[in-house]
Formats: C-alpha cells, sequence, structure tokens
C-alpha cells in the first residue's frame, strides 16, 4: 500500500497505514462496475438484450457502497446531541462539499453551453442528484446518515428484532415502488426520498459484521455462499426475463431496485465478506481505485463521456461492444486516477480532499 502511495505521488500516513485494505478492495471493485454500468449508457445500447442481462451482474455496486458505509457508521458512538451533530457535520461535509462543488461546474457549463438557466431545475436536480448520472448516491447516503442514530439505537435496544423489523420496511417500500411502477404513478417523491431503496444494505452494514464476523468467515457459511450466490444470480436472470415477457418498463427492468437485485446483491455483500482476507491481498491498484472511490464516483461520468468521444472514432475498437465496453472502463479509471493524482501535486491537499472529494 505504501508503494501505491508513493506511486501516485503521496506520502503515506499513519491513517492510511491503518486503513482496512479489504474494505478499500470492497470499494474498488464496487467503483469499476460502477464505471462499467454508465459506460453502457454512453457507449452503448442499454436497453438492448445483452446489455439489460449484462447490467444485472454490475449492480452490487451500490447496494457495496452503501453496505460499507453502514459498516463504518456502526463504529461511531452517538449517544448525545453533541455525538449526533459531530457525526453528521463530519460525515455529510465529507459528501456534500465535493458534490455541490462539482454540481455547480455541471450546472455552470449547462447554462454556458444553452446560454440559459431555468433557477427552478436547477435547485431540484440540485436536491435531487439531477446534476449528473449517477449522483443520486450522494443525495441517498446523505439521507442514510441522517437517519443513523435511529437505526443504532433499534439495532441496540432491539437486536435482531429491530434489524429485521428495518428490513422488514425496507421489502415492504419495495413492494410499494413494485405497484407504483405497475400503475406508472412513479413521481418526484420517490426520487427525492430515495434512502428506502436503499437501507436494508446500509442497515446490514451497520449490524451484521460487528455480530457475526465469526460465522460469515467460517467455513461452513463459505459452503452456502457459495450455493447462494449462482442461485440468487438464476433467480434474477429468471425475474429480468419474466419482465422482457411482460412488456414491463425497461428502465425499471435494469432498475437495481428488485427482489431477485436484492437477493442477488446481499449474497455479494455476504461473499466479500467470507473473504475478507483474500480481498485485502488483490492487487495495491485495486486498493487505489477504493480509497479514491468517492473522487472517481464524482468525476467519472465526465471524463467517460470525453474517451467515448474519442475511443468511438477508432473503428476497430468502436466495432466490436464488449471491446469498447472494457477500453473505455479502463481508460476512464486510468484517467480519473491521473487527474486526481495531478490534482494532489498542484493543490493544497485539504482543499483536495474538503472540496474536490479527492
Amino acid at each position: 500500500m505504501c508503494g501505491s502511495l508513493c506511486f501516485f505521488g503521496m506520502q503515506p500516513t499513519l491513517m492510511q497505514e491503518k486503513r482496512d485494505l479489504s474494505f478499500d478492495a470492497f470499494k474498488g471493485v464496487a467503483i469499476i462496475a460502477v464505471v462499467a454500468i454508465h459506460a453502457i449508457y454512453v457507449a452503448g445500447s442499454p436497453y438492448s438484450p445483452a446489455f439489460v442481462y449484462y447490467r444485472q451482474l454490475l449492480n452490487f455496486s451500490v447496494p457495496l457502497f452503501f453496505f460499507i458505509a453502514g459498516h463504518w457508521s456502526s463504529k461511531a458512538r452517538i449517544e448525545s446531541l453533541k455525538d449526533y451533530a459531530n457525526f453528521l457535520s463530519g460525515r455529510l461535509s465529507r459528501i456534500l462539499v465535493p458534490y455541490f462543488f462539482w454540481s455547480a461546474i455541471l450546472f455552470g457549463y449547462a447554462a454556458y453551453c444553452s446560454g440559459s438557466i431555468d433557477l427552478y431545475q436547477t435547485v431540484f436536480k440540485l436536491f435531487t442528484g439531477g446534476a449528473c448520472l449517477g449522483y443520486y448516491f450522494v443525495i441517498a447516503i446523505a439521507q442514510v446518515y441522517i437517519l443513523t442514530p435511529v437505526l443504532q439505537y433499534i439495532n441496540r435496544r432491539f437486536g435482531w428484532y429491530g434489524f429485521s423489523a428495518v428490513v422488514v420496511f425496507g421489502l415492504a417500500m419495495y413492494f410499494i415502488l413494485y405497484l407504483s411502477r405497475y400503475f406508472k404513478v412513479i413521481g418526484s417523491l420517490p426520487q427525492m426520498l430515495s434512502f428506502y431503496t436503499w437501507i436494508i444494505y446500509y442497515e446490514i452494514g451497520l449490524f451484521l459484521p460487528g455480530r457475526y464476523a465469526e460465522t460469515i468467515i467460517s467455513r461452513k457459511f463459505r459452503v452456502y455462499i457459495h450455493l447462494a450466490v449462482p442461485v440468487s444470480l438464476v433467480i434474477l436472470l429468471m425475474e429480468i426475463s419474466f419482465m422482457l415477457s411482460q412488456g414491463n418498463r425497461l428502465d425499471f427492468v435494469v432498475s437495481p431496485v428488485k427482489y431477485s437485485t436484492l437477493l442477488y446483491s446481499v449474497c455479494i455483500i455476504l461473499m466479500f465478506l467470507s473473504y475478507k482476507d483474500a480481498f485485502s491481498r488483490l492487487p495495491k491498484l485495486i486498493h487505489k481505485l477504493g480509497y479514491y472511490s468517492y473522487g472517481i464516483y464524482l468525476i467519472h461520468v465526465m471524463v467517460l463521456v470525453q474517451a467515448a468521444t474519442f475511443i468511438r472514432r477508432i473503428s476497430i475498437i468502436s466495432s466490436f461492444q464488449p471491446l469498447l465496453q472494457l477500453v473505455l472502463v479502463a481508460v476512464t479509471m486510468m484517467m480519473c486516477i491521473v487527474i486526481i493524482s495531478v490534482s494532489h501535486k498542484l493543490l493544497p491537499s485539504t482543499f483536495c480532499r474538503k472540496v474536490l472529494g479527492f
């Protein structure tokens, strides 16, 4: 890890040396999957049958980020209003200041290109994550941070029963979302209050690893998870096939907000936990991608669009979609790391961390 930090122009600090490399690796895998999903939209045919099925394999990415956020939030002691204020000021400033910065850049560029700006739409998009593809994540993670003291209290007071109640709440909200999509009544409210679609993953991170770590890494559990992952994937693909045969809206078909995707994502999370030590030994580049995953999340779509514009001119690549997707993801990740590394060389580290999200 130290060698990797030096390679990117940074000196390792004591805090960095104590990082849990397995969770950096988890985030590294997740951010690669996020970029791969968005590469489909930028240079593919997102609703073609091949890409609909391909995306399902990648839909664990955002759930994994919520799980990891919950895991680290479980270590925060929130027993008073002061603790809560300190928790929120630390967590929210870390994610929202860079979010507002990059959103302002994007809104300013859009206004420059169009020659005008719709103030109402701008404000609405700002608070619903509409400035850029994928920015909804920031709004949703801010919402679950705000709910963290309630979830921690439920876990402490009621234990497994409290955990189960939160999961049942999440499952019920999924059902309501299914109905709203089926009857085509979904509107802006679900988009603005999107925490309920991700709260199960966050709650798993808050509750499970600290209480069942030994069970999850046991040999017996690994046998079960080896079976559960492929079974959950088969169930997911069966639901997708059924939805396509029934003519369901394609945006819902590819969405990660489905019961089958929930099952698949939870199985993937448990597999990661079960092989936690093995992930800590992945190549240092994966750890680096995880370490800078939030910064990559904020800028990767902008980089991806520019990379796609250039790469699509190379006919030998653009004529073969799998190769195009692979090259797009690789080039985008590389350029994001270069941008972050150069920023750290040219700008104060505090500015990079607090304002740029790097």
